[in-house]
């Protein structure tokens, strides 16, 4: 089915088998030159945003919907507009990858995952996506790669106001300021954006298939609305820097479930506020051969889950505070020799209370918990750069010493058991790395990497919740190794300009945290291992500014080798072995359309491979009108899943009269997915 997929579309017509590749990028004037390269020694993809409105339309509410079909890269969701998603790179899970915003990680020790879904890309520049072996900066946090958000930083003078709304009650606004001179820059967001998210599927009754047919429901409790603002002031000056950034959110939102008649009682609400604000600043010395710079941080983040519809009604609070600091040097010993040593401090304390609304009555077993984590890592890598370039190898090693602490709270409800003193957790651990290109012609390098990462286990992992999760301080964390080595050639010639990339990559999981039934309660334990395994190709084609092609193809062969009974050489759930991602662009003058597809293989949904889901094709077509006139109108309408797949086909499955049996458009944890959308944006840049 795949290669009969990819097949007809490379004989749609001969134009597009000529040119099958692009950018879906638009490509703004880089005002920083600190980004990735993209012939580095590693896999990354940068995603320039440009100005606001340019990339994505009102779709695009979060960093979810940003990066979904990039090389490597899946979102698992529940399913609808700003419903909890996560990101799975290259087959590792949500919970593995580090997801920073310049640079600080938000993977925080209460929490597992990130959602991406709470991350708005309105004040962000650029996104850099690392999907092997990230820069040595960003710490040994990535057994599964890591995301980073770079914020805008300003430059030309200007002003942006996006308007949008669409589908599901969506609706969207925001104001970009932008402002700079004389080594001074500043930029400044605010936007707003919500939707009502309710939209009509289909369900099977908790089957994985029927074959009499399919009931239909609407999706409820599924609105949300977010607030957020981002400012970064920056000043460079006679060697000098200083900077300040700060990021705020707000959202009120409903908590879906999963898309069954009363899979869900009552009607949750989810509330979440952050604050992130840093401040960092550099000096240049011997002639500029050394550059040291230092960051601190501070972020505080809160979560209010409510649900007074249930009986007895539920209110759970948490709150969560990271502060830290970097200190990095960097030190040019000969015009091809480049010593970097980061020293990285961070404080971690989380939180949790069940607030015992009334008419419950066991508060004293749901008493709050509060734990601590003291983390610092030393972080020494090198540049060498031989014939002039021609060979690049970046050896390193990150050292990590950690502590956690279960904290006792007032009456002593926090503690392990009654009357003991606090509990600790420590883990040290060695992280060795080493990169290299070689390029072989102009346009044409050969890259390598590997590196070990790790993944400490959670506050929750550690010590439990005194209410349904044991705890287990003998917990070690997840460590991998990642390798890749991957090939890259591109071409500029007249007008035409074309690009391929090809990465074969290897990930091996120990000691793989998972959760488990332990009596009456569940308990994290360390249960074995984990393989993914695979490749990805992207290939561009483009001439001038008339037509873009883009293919992106991931294989990906994701195995659990854990000890639990039932999954040993089972497929990982939620990773699809195939997928691909087809995206021609073209336009004269101030028109521009595009069309889109994406293939996503069959796979399962558990552990043992009981619960398969068929393939799915989507497709979506956009038109673009602009930018025009002085004030750089712009208007782009978008169609989403344009031939309203609701229902897929089950291969091997037939109903009593012939025909194949159906299974309802579902996301990998099961959630139902929405029909046809139709998204549409007007900016204005001044």
């Amino acid at each position: 089915m795949l290669a009969a997929c990819v097949a007809t579309l490379l004989l749609l017509c001969p134009a597009v088998r000529a040119a099958i590749v692009g950018t879906v990028r638009v490509e703004a004037e880089r005002e920083e030159a600190d980004a990735p390269a993209p012939d580095g020694p590693a896999a990354v993809t940068v995603i320039t945003l440009g100005r606001p409105g340019e990339l994505g339309t009102a779709r695009t509410v979060s960093l979810a919907g940003l990066i979904e079909g990039e090389a490597g890269v899946r979102v698992r969701s529940a399913g609808g507009l700003g419903q909890w998603s996560g990101a799975l790179l290259r087959g590792a899970a949500p919970a593995q990858v580090a997801i920073l915003i310049d640079g600080v990680p938000l993977l925080r020790g209460g929490l597992g995952a990130v959602d991406l879904s709470q991350l708005p890309v309105d004040g962000v520049e650029r996104v850099e996506i690392f999907r092997g072996v990230p820069p040595l900066e960003l710490g040994p946090d990535a057994v599964g790669g890591a995301i980073n958000l770079v914020t805008r930083r300003g430059g030309r003078r200007g002003l942006s106001v996006v308007g949008a709304a669409g589908s599901f009650g969506l609706r969207k606004a925001s104001v970009l300021l932008t402002a700079g001179q004389r080594g001074q820059r500043a930029a400044a967001s605010l936007a707003y954006q919500g939707a009502q998210g309710d939209f009509p599927f289909y369900y099977t009754g908790g089957l994985v298939y029927r074959l009499d047919g399919h009931g239909e429901l609407r999706r409820q409790n599924d609105a949300f609305d977010q607030l957020s603002a981002d400012v970064r002031v920056t000043h460079e000056r006679g060697g000098r820097s200083l900077r300040f950034q700060g990021h705020g959110l707000f959202r009120q939102g409903g908590v879906a479930g999963i898309g069954q008649p009363g899979g869900q009682p009552g009607r949750p609400d989810l509330g979440v506020g952050r604050a992130l604000l840093v401040w960092g600043a550099g000096q240049r010395l011997l002639g500029g051969r050394l550059d040291l710079s230092a960051e601190v941080h501070l972020l505080l983040e809160r979560t209010l889950l409510r649900d007074l519809v249930l009986v007895p009604p539920a209110l759970f609070e948490t709150l969560s505070l990271q502060t830290g600091g970097q200190l990095a040097a960097r030190l040019g010993l000969l015009p091809d020799q480049l010593l970097t040593v980061v020293l990285d401090l961070r404080y971690e304390r989380f939180r949790s209370d069940d607030l015992c609304p009334a008419p419950r009555s066991d508060c004293r077993s749901a008493a709050p918990t509060e734990s601590e984590r003291l983390r610092g890592a030393l972080l020494v890598g090198g540049d060498l750069q031989v014939d002039q370039g021609r060979l690049v190898i970046q050896p390193g090693i990150q050292l990590l010493f950690a502590q956690s602490r279960l904290m006792p709270l007032s009456g002593g409800y926090a503690m392990l058991t009654p009357g003991s003193g606090p509990a600790d957790s420590t883990a040290l651990f060695a992280a060795p790395r080493a990169l290299a290109r070689l390029q072989l012609a102009q346009g044409l390098s050969l890259r390598a990497s590997v590196g070990r990462f790790l993944r400490l286990p959670t506050f929750l992992e550690l010590f439990g919740d005194r209410a349904f999760f044991r705890a287990n301080l003998s917990l070690r964390p997840e460590s991998a190794w990642t390798m890749e080595g991957g090939f890259r050639g591109e071409l500029r010639r007249a007008g035409l300009r074309g690009s391929l990339e090809l990465t074969a990559f290897l990930r091996q999981v120990d000691d793989l945290i998972d959760t488990v039934r332990d009596g009456p309660l569940l308990r994290a334990r360390n249960v074995g291992a984990a393989r993914m395994a695979g490749a990805e190709a992207e290939l561009r084609i483009g001439y001038r500014d008339l037509a873009n092609a883009r293919l992106v193809y991931t294989l990906l062969d994701a195995r659990d080798q854990t000890q639990l009974p039932g999954r040993g050489g089972t497929m990982l759930p939620g990773r699809p072995p195939h997928s691909v991602l087809l995206r021609l662009e073209g336009g004269y003058g101030p028109w521009r359309a595009f069309y889109e597809l994406d293939y996503t293989d069959a796979l399962y949904l558990d552990p043992a491979n009981l619960l398969p889901r068929p393939e799915r094709t989507l497709h979506a077509i956009g038109l673009q009108l602009g930018p025009h006139g002085p004030q750089r109108l712009a208007l782009m309408v978008e169609v989403r899943n344009l031939l309203d797949t609701r229902i897929v086909a089950v291969p091997g499955r037939l109903t009593a009269d012939g025909r194949p049996a159906l299974a309802p458009l579902v996301d990998f944890f099961d959630y139902p997915l929405p029909g046809r959308a139709l998204f549409a944006t007007l900016s204005a840049h001044l």
